[in-house]
């Protein structure tokens, strides 16, 4: 009897071993599947399922560290809080100024020692940290994916990037990538040349700074600034992959491995990085100026808040139309003389003055600099040195002001030839991106860009025109219930096809603050862009399920949803002060 017990005692712990396995199993499958949707793997590397869930993880992860290393970096963390500390000692008689110069540099400045009693506490702090025993904490990584990284990071004949438009991690063969690159490359727009001599192209700037400095137009953090010491470095160019412009059904057929045309290089968008070039600090310091110029415009935007602030607060035709346009490669499409002479045509030293704190530089100082910012844009890609003979690059900082300065001339031009241009109720426009709400005729629209596209000979506009719904920055405007009622037209979120929602996974080793912060900024953007009480709840649940997929929980995410929920909607709209925004 006791045998026969034991024998059913042994099969059933078997078994439910059995089913235990089978359902670790299952989710394992399940888990995999899911991680799929955010890597697509272009390369003919295979990657394997763990290199899979790695990547899944997103680019911004942040494994467990070691725990031989806490220690170090805890004491580190102290020493400059200690050092904040006595400089807080050091400085505390002077006046408290919330406007902080806007080229300063970190000092890193080591004051002295501080009084008797602020020295004992750190001292103390200091002796109870070092003696702290430090615990083995849980590793967000199983084994294999540790191997994976180190897999991935001996992988030569891959690259792998973020997706333009999207946070898919993509995997694209480094052969292929080089050729897409180097098309691009050969072009008009670009011209291969010999290694560049960055010291000339420093003593250049120098040059005009010294001019300007014996003029005195600089102050003394403005000054220490532009001309600290810095260990220069060509530009780089680099390719995101824009795979929204690849067939969907291709996509999905990479994904489940049934493609047979790989390595596929989709369009990149091209980015070229200045950090650490001669042209970074002094574009800074341009674009400081030029900032104040492009607020002027009647058409400006600022950012979403600005957008729904502006349409709301129109009565409109229930009859208008909704358009949206958009300029073709703005930056590379335009001289650099014609850049020039647009920024030249719109700066005005005395207006500026009256706006800034810092003394302006004169229209010829200004233009000086930016032609060597836009005629020295030199950079790096596989191995060979460039530079960019046509258009502002992407990646400088002031490129975005003197094209949008350039490109108000092109629309001012476009609407002082349009006849009907009294019918257009309202005109506002981002960058390249401009929304316009028009009280005639699909072909009267149509006329306004057929003028627009013979204006330039590089620059064109794409468009769409709908009567019912459009969508603009992250909003889609529409006719709803509001606007029946009151003429308004209603507002909500815009979710990008392509938008496969890789929120920053809960199992990163970041601080809980960050999960927090982004959980509620996240809704905020939600609540500031949606007008319709019943349109939110259900926008804020799609989220909350989405964070549900990347290891939330919802203890943690329902009572920010429930407390943004409360909050009002105008608030969140208006304009912040200089002091908010510091």
């Amino acid at each position: 009897m006791t045998r026969r017990f034991k024998r059913k005692n042994k099969r059933s712990k078997s078994f439910r071993a059995g089913l235990i396995e089978q359902y670790k199993f299952r989710e394992r499958v399940e888990k995999e599947e899911k991680a799929r949707k955010y890597v697509l793997n272009l390369s003919n590397h295979e990657l394997n399922n763990e290199e899979v869930l790695l990547l899944s993880k997103g680019l911004k992860f942040i494994p467990t560290p070691k725990t031989k290393n806490a220690k170090n970096q805890i004491m580190l963390s102290f020493n400059e809080f200690a050092r904040k500390l006595r400089c807080k000692y050091h400085f505390g008689g002077q006046e408290k100024t919330n406007n902080l110069h806007p080229f300063r540099i970190k000092s890193g400045f080591e004051p002295d020692r501080g009084c008797e009693n602020l020295e004992k506490y750190i001292e103390l702090t200091k002796l109870e940290l070092s003696s702290i025993q430090m615990r083995q904490t849980h590793d967000n990584l199983s084994l294999r994916e540790r191997h994976a990284i180190k897999q991935l990071k001996s992988l030569k004949d891959v690259v792998i990037k973020k997706a333009d438009k999207s946070n898919t991690i993509v995997i694209l063969d480094e052969e292929m990538y080089k050729r897409e690159g180097e098309k691009m490359l050969n072009s008009p727009h670009y011209e291969e040349v010999e290694q560049p001599n960055l010291h000339e192209i420093d003593n250049a700037i120098m040059k005009i700074i010294g001019e300007m400095k014996m003029n005195s137009m600089f102050d003394k953090e403005t000054i220490k600034y532009l001309t600290s010491g810095q260990t220069y470095r060509v530009g780089r160019l680099y390719l995101l992959p824009k795979i929204h412009k690849l067939n969907e059904q291709l996509i999905t057929n990479v994904r489940h491995g049934a493609c047979n045309e790989l390595p596929i290089m989709p369009p990149g968008r091209p980015i070229i990085s200045q950090i650490g070039t001669p042209a970074e600090r002094i574009g800074h310091y341009c674009d400081y100026f030029l900032v104040p110029i492009v607020r002027m415009q009647n058409t400006y935007i600022k950012d979403t808040s600005d957008f729904i602030n502006k349409i709301e607060s129109l009565k409109l035709n229930p009859d208008c139309l909704l358009i949206t346009y958009d300029v073709t490669s703005m930056y590379t499409n335009m001289t650099f003389d014609e850049l020039l002479n647009a920024v030249g045509r719109s700066y005005n030293e005395h207006t500026l003055q009256s706006q800034l704190e810092l003394n302006c530089p004169t229209k010829q100082n200004m233009l000086d600099l930016l032609k060597i910012i836009l005629e020295n844009n030199y950079f790096e890609f596989n191995g060979k040195h460039y530079r960019q003979r046509i258009g502002a690059a992407m990646g400088a900082v002031p490129s975005p002001e003197i094209c949008d300065i350039r490109m108000y001339e092109i629309t001012n031009a476009m609407m002082s030839q349009f006849q009907y241009r009294e019918k257009i109720a309202f005109h506002g426009r981002y960058r390249d991106d401009g929304f316009i709400i028009y009280n005639g005729t699909l072909q009267e629209a149509n006329h306004l860009f057929e003028i627009g596209n013979a204006i330039h000979d590089l620059l064109k506009f794409t468009y769409e025109i709908s009567e019912t719904e459009m969508t603009f920055l992250d909003t889609t405007v529409f006719k709803g219930n509001r606007f029946s009622t009151q003429n308004v037209l209603d507002i909500k979120t815009h979710m990008k096809k392509t938008n496969n929602f890789q929120y920053l996974h809960r199992e990163s080793a970041h601080p809980t603050s960050v999960f927090k912060g982004f959980i509620k900024g996240e809704c905020y953007r939600l609540l500031r862009n949606t007008s319709d009480n019943s349109v939110l709840d259900s926008a804020l649940q799609s989220f909350n399920d989405k964070l549900m997929l990347r290891g939330y929980c919802e203890t943690e995410t329902i009572p920010i949803i429930q407390e943004v929920k409360h909050k009002n909607r105008k608030d969140l709209l208006k304009p912040k002060s200089a002091k908010q925004r510091k």
